[in-house]
């Protein structure tokens, strides 16, 4: 059914209409704008609490289950929070901006469409205007046309009236049915045009304006309808994201495990310590004394007293990262020895990847010069080697370290990558040099830096008694050495030092004490006396 043939005559109610359909547009534009401010408000609101939740410290000291579970969970959060982000933004750009667009479109066609009625509608008024003043001229024509037959009749039959004034009311008798006959011809002819425009504006113009109307509040009806299902479908597509996102939450609550965790932080804490003895009875009186010390405890009081007493030691920065912290458990001793290690593993890995680039780099110079010179190449790769050489070195420190804590076999020494020079050089720190070398070889090289004393390595326990330092063995130095490291000791050759730990693992290193400072040296520099 078409506006044009039901609602001819109801121009007023088809413009209200349409105006009302607009406004609706306008309703559910607003409608939509609203829930795209809750929606993003409820993102932002999500977000500030992941980040007030998020927890400050690195993940890796988050260990335990119930830890890592929370931390999924608000991650999870920080995920829906983007998904109702993404709903907003999506709402704005394919709703919102689209009713708004359309709401424009709709407010300026019914404009032109309602112009054009209007005017269609005036020119029907207007025919129906002439009409009447056609018809009033041809009423008046008519009522002076039959004054004027009364008038000629009266006058001649009035036997006093000349001929010459009956003539007079005769010709004006005339003029004026002459008049009404032209008045009546002309308004018969815009009778006949009023008839035929108002025919053709209620069946042809004013239908016409009606179905574009009605084209237009159709197609506004289609496309909100269209709009209100993309508004579900936006919705509906996050909402399997959202869906993961809970089933996720509901996994880490489910990984939970409250016997992993236990066993967990035993296996962090436990300290390896064995359960104290019995205490024993002890008699008092003056027949009894107080049992003895064990000489083991004797021992190690006299070796604290070495380390710990009146004495200025040199400061070990390492201390803590290599297990000779003396406040940590033998279990976490291992555990920050192995920590060491895979760092140092890292590094020497990475250096080493860099190292087979340069040499590739080097062959490709040599083969094709033209691509550059080698000796760019060479002065990198030299300090790559040096560098490699002292991880290294520190990677067999620490190394030497663990195997000690957990009684293995030390690991071989490592490679050297820098090029030795070709002037001569003494023998290089080692066990199998023996003791008491002669003091007039030429002075040696700097050897690598030497380890800090793993908690297995630490000075031997001595017998207390005030002259503890003479019953210590002593070396006197041979050769010239420059501490370069932590832990080493500077000594210079006829130095007669105390000799706190003997190189009993071949490791190379000795560790004596000279005036109140303790540290390491060759052994191969140094000679019992």
């Amino acid at each position: 059914m078409t506006w044009g043939l039901e609602l001819w005559d109801q121009f007023d109610l088809i413009a209200n209409h349409t105006s009302s359909g607009i406004d609706f547009v306008e309703k559910v534009a607003k409608f939509v704008k609203e829930r795209c401010e809750i929606e993003s408000r409820y993102a932002r609101d999500l977000r500030q609490l992941v980040k007030k939740f998020n927890p400050k410290k690195k993940e890796d000291e988050h260990i335990f289950t119930f830890q890592k579970a929370f931390i999924g969970v608000v991650k999870e959060t920080d995920d829906v929070a983007g998904q109702h982000e993404l709903i907003s933004e999506s709402l704005t750009e394919k709703i919102w901006k689209e009713l708004h667009l359309l709401h424009n479109e709709l407010k300026t066609e019914r404009r032109k469409h309602l112009s054009d009625g209007k005017k269609v509608q005036e020119q029907l008024e207007q025919s129906i205007k002439a009409m009447e003043v056609s018809k009033r001229a041809y009423m008046k024509a008519s009522e002076e046309a039959e004054q004027a037959l009364q008038a000629f009749q009266k006058a001649d039959q009035d036997m006093a009236n000349s001929r010459l004034q009956i003539e007079k009311h005769k010709n004006i008798s005339v003029e004026k049915g002459q008049a009404c006959e032209r008045a009546k011809d002309e308004y018969r002819n815009q009778l006949q045009q009023t008839n035929s425009k108002q025919a053709l504006h209620y069946s042809n113009e004013m239908p016409a304006v009606f179905d574009e109307l009605q084209k237009m509040d159709e197609r506004r009806i289609k496309r909100t309808g269209e709009l209100l299902e993309e508004y579900a479908n936006i919705e509906a597509k996050v909402m399997p994201i959202i869906q993961k996102c809970l089933d996720n939450m509901k996994d880490n609550g489910k990984s939970v495990n409250g016997q992993q965790d236990s066993k967990l932080l035993c296996d962090q804490h436990k300290t390896e310590y064995k359960p104290p003895q019995d205490i024993q009875f002890e008699e008092y009186g003056s027949k009894h004394t107080l049992p003895r010390q064990p000489a083991s405890e004797t021992k190690g009081k006299k070796g604290k007293s070495i380390f710990t007493g009146n004495k200025k030691k040199k400061k070990n920065v390492d201390n803590g990262l290599d297990g000779n912290d003396q406040t940590l458990t033998p279990g976490q001793k291992i555990r920050t020895s192995k920590k060491k290690v895979q760092q140092l593993e890292a590094q020497v890995a990475q250096l080493k990847n860099s190292r087979e680039g340069m040499e590739k780099m080097i062959d490709v110079y040599r083969q094709n010069p033209s691509l550059g010179d080698p000796a760019t190449i060479e002065q990198n790769l030299s300090d790559n080697a040096k560098e490699l050489d002292a991880l290294n070195v520190d990677l067999h420190r620490y190394q030497c370290y663990l195997a000690a804590l957990e009684n293995r076999d030390a690991p071989p020494p490592p490679e050297v990558y820098s090029k030795t020079g070709s002037s001569q050089s003494p023998p290089a720190p080692s066990s199998s040099v023996p003791d008491g070398a002669p003091s007039n070889v030429p002075p040696p090289p700097e050897p690598a830096p030497a380890p800090a004393p793993p908690p297995a390595m630490l000075v031997p326990p001595v017998e207390e008694d005030d002259e503890f330092e003479e019953d210590e063995p002593h070396c006197r130095v041979i050769y010239d050495f420059q501490a370069t490291n932590d832990g080493e000791l500077t000594v210079v050759e006829g130095d007669e030092l105390v000799v706190l730990e003997q190189d009993t693992d071949n490791s190379g290193w000795t560790k004596v004490l000279k005036d109140d400072e303790e540290g390491y040296v060759p052994s191969t520099y140094i000679e019992y006396v």
